[in-house]
């Protein structure tokens, strides 16, 4: 009896294992979970039958004074547990590296080509080892690999290959390759120290590097790709159902279950409409360039709540650009007129039977819109705020902000109806929560909802100062402006200036009081959404305390955290219970 291959997985295996566990589990969920446990046991189901034959025909050797002597059908204990630990860990990687990912962004046709070669190639990979096998000797053990692990990635492949092939090649190559790397390191380790032993006369006899003999090599390379490829497979059909419930015009009881989601495939296959994955696809591309913080903090919510989430915002994005780019005031006009007109039209009973306009970005973000789980006053009110932003002229002096009324005004069309429109969508998504059927509460939810949009809302003028200024806009009241003895020209020329710095402090702390009167109405809210709803305040109030400090951008650039303080604050902020 001995411990040297416990002592692998204690150095090596498990504390790998333990450091992913522990930077991700506050994003972890029971979906997660569920997928992790699938494949974790698939993994044992289709193992431990070829480990304990190599095991018994004396393929695979361990020496006594190596293992404890506990087996599994003759396969040492040392040697199940390592499969386990190496499908978590390899699921935890690509787990992490695939959370910002949509997928229902990736159900779409791939290239046939491509598919094609990679069916033909498994295919053939397989009647190698097959080969292999009949030849014996010294092809035995890359026979066993290649007979055992094709037929498996082949299912794979005809399942959800199309999928794959979608998917951002960097995610799927660093979820198998790290993972590769750090057993062909291990493992090399280990053969030099005698841990188990290949058999001669049933290897080819080629090593890599010395103690790294080919078979190994091509042994953890397949059976990442076999994980990898396994979890993308149960992402495929998750995808599918958020695809399929996103699509849909009812209300949506919860994130989906995996039994449902597993029913949904099994008994109900169904594809994506690809004008809904197009549109999707241009949704997610919008916001990962232009604003990274809408499209990170979507990645904190679950299911088809996410691919709402990310209409909307897609559209609040679309609408701002239009407005800001505008090349005129005359545009900008124009631009709010036609907006108003083609929400009125998405929201009417009969749209889909009045055939939609020609689609610019604008009217494609519209059609976008899930409009049987929002309403269209707040978004109307959204245009109000942008028809305050095109009242500002530098040439003209028009400075809209008079008074702090004006102010809260202005917060409360830009960003409360936002926040009123997200919580829209999760009362739509939780029907059955008590924050949705019950009135009373669900209007005081709306109310500080509305008023946290505010508060954050101030917390971005206060950062953009600089910025604003340098386009002839100035969101200080300027009644607040007279008290310190400026105008708003003078913060056009100095917008550093003590004075403006004293109001910034001000905005500050009024964001602050909105901030504090609101949060608690979180508590009121399902649970899977309060972490995400937490992490993004905590984000922007994070920020407000940065500017507090004396923290400052570059000029003409936005203050941004350092993106360890960003996973810092979403950490804490998901881990934490109201």
């Amino acid at each position: 009896m001995g411990y040297d291959y416990v002592m692998v997985h204690v150095i090596y295996n498990i504390p790998v294992a333990v450091g992913l566990t522990a930077v991700f589990w506050p994003f972890m969920t029971r979906l997660d979970w569920a997928r992790i446990f699938t494949m974790v046991t698939i993994a044992l189901t289709a193992t431990i039958p070829w480990d304990s034959y190599l095991v018994r025909r004396r393929i695979w050797t361990y020496p006594r004074e190596a293992v404890t002597g506990y087996t599994l059908c003759f396969i040492p204990l040392e040697e199940v547990f390592f499969f386990v630990i190496q499908t978590y860990s390899t699921g935890m990687l690509y787990t992490i590296l695939t959370r910002r990912l949509v997928f229902p962004a990736f159900v779409r046709p791939a290239d046939m080509t491509s598919f094609s070669v990679g069916t033909l190639v498994l295919a053939w990979a397989g009647a190698i080892g097959v080969k292999y096998l009949l030849d014996g000797g010294r092809y035995t053990y890359m026979g066993l690999i290649l007979a055992w692990v094709c037929p498996f990635l082949l299912f794979q492949w005809v399942i959800a290959g199309h999928f794959i092939l979608t998917l951002p090649r960097r995610e799927i190559l660093l979820s198998v390759m790290l993972p590769t790397v750090f057993l062909w390191t291990v493992d090399t380790l280990s053969m030099r120290r005698g841990m188990w032993v290949i058999e001669g006369g049933t290897k080819l006899g080629w090593e890599v590097w010395r103690n790294m003999d080919i078979e190994e090599a091509v042994f953890f390379l397949l059976t990442n790709v076999l994980i990898v490829f396994g979890f993308a497979a149960i992402d495929f059909t998750i995808a599918l159902t958020d695809g399929k419930l996103a699509q849909s015009k009812s209300s949506i009881n919860g994130v989906p279950s995996y039994g449902q989601i597993f029913r949904n495939f099994v008994f109900s296959p169904q594809k994506l409409d690809p004008d809904f994955v197009a549109r999707l696809s241009k949704a997610v591309r919008c916001l990962a360039t232009s604003s990274q913080s809408m499209y990170m903090g979507s990645s904190m919510f679950q299911g088809p709540l996410r691919i709402d989430l990310i209409f909307l915002y897609y559209f609040c994005r679309v609408a701002d650009d239009l407005i800001d780019n505008a090349p005129d005031r005359i545009t900008a006009v124009t631009a709010i007129k036609n907006c108003r007109t083609q929400l009125a039209r998405r929201f009417s009973p009969g749209w889909e039977h009045q055939g939609e306009p020609k689609l610019s970005e604008l009217s494609e973000a519209i059609a976008a819109l899930p409009a049987s789980r929002l309403r269209l006053s707040p978004l109307q009110g959204l245009l109000e705020g942008f028809r305050t932003d095109i009242k500002f002229g530098r040439e003209s002096s028009v400075f809209p902000i008079n008074s702090e009324e004006d102010l809260d005004q202005y917060a409360y069309h830009v960003a409360g109806t936002v926040a009123a429109s997200v919580l829209d969508l999760v009362f739509h998504h939780f029907p059955h929560h008590a924050s949705a059927n019950h009135a009373t509460t669900r209007r005081m939810v709306i109310a500080a909802g509305e008023k946290m949009g505010q508060g954050l809302q101030l917390v971005n003028i206060a950062r953009d100062i600089d910025r604003d200024a340098r386009i002839g806009r100035v969101y200080l009241p300027t009644a607040w402006l007279k008290h310190e003895g400026i105008t708003p020209p003078d913060v056009l020329h100095n917008p550093d200036s003590a004075p403006v710095e004293r109001l910034r402090r001000r905005l500050l702390l009024k964001a602050q009081k909105l901030h504090d009167e609101a949060v608690g109405a979180l508590a009121f809210l399902p649970p899977v959404v309060q972490g995400p709803l937490r992490t993004t305040i905590a984000s922007y109030m994070a920020i407000g305390a940065a500017l507090q400090r004396g923290n400052s951008a570059p000029p003409g650039e936005k203050l941004r955290l350092p993106l360890l303080r960003r996973a810092t604050i979403a950490f804490r902020a998901m881990s934490t219970k109201l």
